[in-house]
């Protein structure tokens, strides 16, 4: 699994977008993850919403890939992994994409790499599950509040 961090030029073009992470100054480490041609920088992230340190599912899809629990310095105890919900679609991925990033923690990384393909399949359900959800306006679509996706209807076919 390959990490970058997103480049200067996409973090302002983003700005300002329905729930887009704010950039602090620092970047943020995202992995990449194409789903239907289309390709998503998905964030690493420290305190991950959870349920009894496993990911909240909206219609039976995971909103995260938690890698395991951290005591951070700052926030106490937190879970850490792949957020879904704060995917970002990538116009052009060369473009998009800053440097690679390599991941500080071993553990961590090796975790994500040996989930590199569940972490795919559960991306593609969550994304499908939304998709699903506002074409037939389902009883959990409102649940999907916090995502990104929201700013990616055209891309995503759903009108």
């Amino acid at each position: 699994m390959k990490f970058n961090r997103l480049s200067r030029q996409f973090v302002k073009k983003t700005e300002g977008l329905p729930e887009v992470l704010l950039d602090k100054g620092r970047g943020y480490s995202v992995a990449e993850i194409e789903y239907q041609g289309l390709f998503f920088a998905v964030p690493l992230r420290t305190k991950l919403r959870h349920k009894e340190g496993k990911a909240i599912k909206i219609g039976g899809a995971p909103i995260a890939f938690i890698t395991d629990r951290v005591n951070d310095p700052v926030r106490g105890e937190c879970y850490r992994g792949l957020d879904y919900e704060k995917a970002l679609l990538l116009d052009d991925k060369n473009n998009d994409l800053g440097n690679n990033y390599p991941l500080p923690d071993n553990a961590q990384k090796t975790i994500l790499n040996d989930n590199e393909f569940k972490i795919g399949k559960e991306f593609k359900k969550y994304v499908d599950t939304y998709v699903r959800a506002h074409k037939r306006n389902l009883p959990f679509r409102p649940s999907f509040f916090r995502s990104t996706l929201q700013n990616y209807h055209t891309e995503l076919g759903i009108t």
